[in-house]
């Protein structure tokens, strides 16, 4: 078995490299879709995991807009300009000399 073995051993490590060879010449268009897809996959992942993020960010906005009567005055005041009855606005202006 020893010796019989060690002769054969070469040929069908011969044979073998042969079909690696071909295969992977053959089926290399294959893996390089898989890769181009795993990355695309990793790409996606991280895309749907900023959009849960923002619409988390969203649900709170909304719950605070829906809830918070001292919040939607804050955002009123900030981006309408308004302001409460006997209060005033001071707008400085920056030289830009």
């Amino acid at each position: 078995m020893g010796i019989g073995f060690k002769k054969k051993f070469p040929r069908y490590l011969k044979f073998a490299a042969v079909v690696f060879a071909i295969l992977l010449l053959t089926l290399n268009r294959g893996f390089r879709n898989l890769v181009k897809r795993k990355f695309q996959q990793i790409k996606l992942e991280r895309e749907i995991s900023e959009i849960k993020r923002e619409r988390t960010q969203i649900r709170k906005e909304i719950h605070l807009l829906e809830n918070d009567e001292s919040y939607r005055k804050h955002l009123i005041r900030k981006h309408l300009g308004y302001a409460l009855p006997g209060e005033y606005e001071f707008r400085i202006r920056v030289s830009t000399k």
